[in-house]
Order: C-alpha cells, then structure tokens, then sequence
C-alpha cells in the first residue's frame, strides 16, 4: 500500500486526505486489503466487511515531528493509526505550554469526533516516528451509513468501547493524582 505526504487544510476539501486534494484514488495509493491491516485496526469487522469500509478510505503518510492536526483545527474526519506512534498534546493552562496527555499506538482510531457535525480538534496530535494512517472523511462516513448500515452500527460500537475505555483510564489517572 502506498502511503501519501499531502499537506492541506482539512479532511473536506483539504487535510491529509489526498483524494481532497485532486490527486486521484489510483495516485493516492488505493487501500488494499490485508488480512494484517483487518486485524491491526478493523478487528471488529470480517473480510467482507473491512474490505467495503477500506474502499472509502485514504492512505496517510507523516513524518516524525509533523502535526496531524492542531488544537481548534476544524474536525471533519476520522483516521486510524496503522503503524507509527502519535503523540496526543493538549494546553496545560500555564500560557501556551502543551502537555503529552496520551501516546497513540498502531490500531488506535484518532479524531473520531470528526464524524460529527460541528466538531473541532480538541487537541494537537504530532507524529512521534514515521506513522501511516487511514483517514475516513465525514461524507465518506456519510455515504458508509447511506449504503451499510450494518458495517457504519459495527464501527460506531467499536469507536463507542474504544472512547469509553479512554475515558475510565482518564478518570483513573485523575483519581490517583488527586
């Protein structure tokens, strides 16, 4: 699978979505099928059904050091941590000091409030090591839910388990700092 460096705006019309910024699906680098890439990050999912959702998505590549996204970016997508390392940095409330909070391992969804409306980014997310990501756009999301229900209610449970586990971790270190 090839994985590409674009450097635009925003998932809708911009982001590190290539096909947003007129570079074809073919150019991109289509999403192929693994049954590694299926177990790593869509382990919810069987062939059939991983291979549907893999058909809307996008191919990104970035560098170590280079920003996601920025805190307060507008939020029009969904990505999932292929291979690499993602720092989660967020405001500490001393100035403009930012802080780790999390480090994002392969497998991990990134950004899943950017399937909603109106979002943005609550946090800048920095690529530790050369990571490749899958990003899914909120219209492809919207198309998904249009054509599969079954596969979009599969995805939202996993995402739903996956933000429940984040936050009863959240709440234990904040337990144990206080």
């Amino acid at each position: 699978m090839n994985f590409v460096k674009v450097r635009i705006p925003s998932c809708v019309g911009g982001g590190n979505n290539p096909w947003a910024a007129g570079v074809s699906p073919h150019e991109a680098g289509m999403v192929e099928y693994s049954a590694e890439l299926r177990e790593r990050c869509l382990p919810f999912l069987e062939e059939r059904e991983a291979r549907v959702l893999l058909q809307g998505m996008a191919p990104v590549a970035l560098s170590a050091g280079e920003d996601l996204f920025g805190l307060e970016d507008p939020a029009d997508c969904l990505y999932l941590l292929v291979s690499g390392r993602i720092a989660v940095r967020k405001r500490t409330g001393f100035g403009n000091r930012m802080q780790v909070v999390a480090l994002l391992d392969p497998g991990a969804p990134i950004g899943e409030g950017g399937l909603l409306n109106g979002q943005s980014r609550g946090a800048t997310l920095t690529a530790v090591s050369e990571s490749h990501l899958l990003v899914l756009s909120r219209q492809g999301f919207n198309e998904l839910a249009a054509t599969n229900p079954e596969i979009t209610f599969q995805l939202l449970k996993w995402l739903l388990e996956r933000v429940s586990l984040r936050l009863r971790k959240s709440s234990e270190r904040l337990a144990q700092i206080l």
